[in-house]
């Protein structure tokens, strides 16, 4: 129980640490760039030597179910100049269904990323950056939320660097993922583009979808958007909503996080 609580509380210790701070401290010139909070995976990598954790909470409404997901910590350790390590921390998740309520963990992610190309602002105008997220869940989570069966997912991300003010970022994707315990062939895509305000204030808009989320169900799209905020070049604080484009996604969903850099 208390390894559960440390979980859950390790993402406000690190901010409150963060906050505490004026100016980053790993050393690092770039600032920081986190994977979170939008869908699409980008190209940037962690240095070799340092840690990055992500994470936050969101909230979703599928008609008449809510669910809150606690945690979505995602730790990036700097393995080489090429590529990083991923580990997915499980989440805490609790479900409010009509009459019955759903609460424990699910599953971890070990995973790595790959990136093939110099960042997209080493290149030539228009050259995008090219990058490989290769990763598997772990089946280990609680009764009603685990997966059951190890599930790989291989992600194709590319970035464009539009210039001091605008970026944009795509994926394609492929998973193979469990519903009622049967197994099938899930494709993703998303694109997003993200608008620089000021120095420390960005934003971003996104298209993603996917083939399918339940056996033989419809294809869902999502739409979503967001702000981040940088705190210092080693800490970013972030909050996003979004919504579903037919009736098979959710009515809406809302979510606060940050990310941190050591």
């Amino acid at each position: 129980m208390r390894s559960r609580i440390l979980i859950l509380a390790l993402p406000g210790l690190l901010l409150a640490t963060a906050v505490a701070a004026q100016e980053g401290w790993s050393g690092l010139e770039e600032p920081i760039v986190a994977d979170r909070p939008d869908f699409t995976e980008g190209t940037g990598l962690i240095p070799r030597g340092h840690v990055q954790v992500e994470g936050g909470t969101t909230l979703t409404r599928v008609e008449d179910e809510d669910t809150t997901t606690f945690g979505e910590l995602l730790v990036r350790i700097g393995m080489g100049e090429r590529w990083e390590g991923r580990i997915g921390v499980p989440s805490y998740n609790r479900i409010d269904a009509l009459q019955q309520e759903i609460s424990g963990f699910d599953d971890p992610s070990l995973g790595m990323k790959f990136r093939f190309t110099d960042p997209a602002g080493d290149l030539a105008p228009g050259q995008p950056a090219a990058a490989l997220v290769l990763e598997t869940s772990i089946p280990v989570g609680d009764e009603e939320l685990t997966e059951d069966e190890w599930v790989p997912a291989a992600i194709l991300a590319l970035d464009w660097d539009l210039g001091e003010l605008f970026s944009l970022g795509a994926n394609v994707g492929y998973s193979y993922v469990t519903d009622e315990e049967e197994q099938f062939h899930q494709l993703l895509a998303s694109v997003t583009g993200g608008f620089s305000i000021t120095d420390r204030l960005g934003t971003y808009l996104e298209w993603y979808g996917l083939s399918e989320e339940t056996v033989d169900g419809p294809t869902t799209h999502y739409v979503d958007g967001g702000v981040s905020f940088l705190i210092n070049d080693d800490l970013v604080v972030d909050a996003r909503v979004g919504t579903g484009l037919n009736d098979a996604d959710p009515d809406w969903y809302v979510g606060v996080g940050g990310s941190v850099r050591f």
